[in-house]
């Protein structure tokens, strides 16, 4: 398999990643969500930006059959993958969920995805919808949880920075409260990349459903993880049987 080299911040944040984000019961509530929605009997499953591997455990946890890899640019965030979920049937690669070339066509029975494609581009949002259609089996299913946002726009839109500025520091408020100062401060901590869309940039559910319809899935479904003020959201599509 070749190893791509993708340029990420992420390789800063590997160390104590893990426990500061599974402080917030919403996060929890996301990454359950995501893994409730895979079916059942699903022999292989691939988990983009899986970073420290939290969602990529949880998957084989709760499919102990299903053959899990975990994909994600940042080296660091796979050194604690490996070392975190060292499990029979489940390996990590390093590589970008906007280039599955790795992956021959109908690969996988799910796709899945937590807090990591917001990551991308919109351009590259729009390339990972059709590649996961492409290495996804017909019937299979993309199961994609992450934090949106209501407002798009250029980095220098005023509403768009507003928007973002509002909605990332009640947030962070929303942290402080209910999982601890280490949350709240790594969100204030990526607040300025936020704003600049510097490999943190917020789309709406909307843009989304559309790129993936787009992409040719069907059956597209948005679940709203509470408190809805946040904007996690968790997006489920299946790629036709008859293509």
């Amino acid at each position: 398999m070749i190893t791509q080299v993708v340029t990420t911040h992420w390789n800063e944040f590997a160390d104590g990643y893990d426990p500061i984000m599974s402080s917030d019961p919403a996060y929890r509530n996301l990454l359950s969500r995501i893994v409730e929605t895979i079916p059942t009997g699903a022999k292989r499953v691939l988990d983009l930006g899986c970073g420290t591997g939290a969602l990529t455990k949880l998957c084989h946890l709760v499919h102990p059959e299903a053959r899990v890899i975990g994909l994600d640019p940042a080296a660091k965030m796979l050194d604690e993958a490996r070392i975190r979920v060292n499990r029979p049937g489940v390996s990590f690669e390093e590589g970008s969920a906007a280039n599955l070339g790795m992956f021959p066509a109908g690969s996988f029975d799910a796709v899945i995805s937590n807090f990591a494609l917001h990551h991308l581009s919109h351009d590259d949002k729009k390339v990972c919808a059709h590649e996961v259609w492409r290495v996804l089996k017909p019937g299979g299913v993309f199961v994609y949880g992450d934090q949106h946002a209501n407002v798009m726009g250029e980095v220098d839109d005023p509403e768009r920075v507003l928007h973002t500025l509002e909605l990332l520091t009640s947030k962070a408020r929303y942290y402080f409260l209910n999982a601890g100062m280490e949350r709240m401060l790594l969100q204030l901590r990526l607040l300025p990349r936020f704003i600049n869309q510097d490999g943190e940039i917020l789309a709406t559910p909307e843009f989304w459903l559309e790129a993936i319809e787009d992409a040719g899935f069907v059956d597209l479904n948005l679940d709203v993880i509470p408190p809805a003020e946040l904007m996690n959201r968790v997006i489920s599509a299946r790629r036709p049987l008859s293509q």
